[in-house]
């Protein structure tokens, strides 16, 4: 039994996940003290990175460094 319920709390917080639900929430469905507990689902799903890369229009430039635009540059020299 104690594996099932493990298996349901995963099931459930992968599912949660990839629904978009924030992790301090998910932490507090499954009842975790520290967010860090809840941080391990998170790392878990390969599948959900995958499909953040493809929302994001990121494909096969895994590690691209970020390159601001000149007015980002502006504005945080502004700063």
């Amino acid at each position: 039994m104690l594996y099932r319920s493990r298996h349901s709390r995963h099931s459930l917080a992968m599912k949660l996940l990839q629904s978009g639900v924030d992790l301090l929430t998910i932490q507090a469905w499954l009842g975790h003290a520290q967010v860090a507990t809840t941080h391990r689902y998170a790392a878990a799903d390969v599948e959900m990175m995958r499909n953040g890369l493809e929302k994001a229009g990121i494909e096969g430039t895994y590690g691209a460094r970020f390159r601001p635009t000149d007015a980002v540059l502006q504005l945080l020299n502004s700063i």
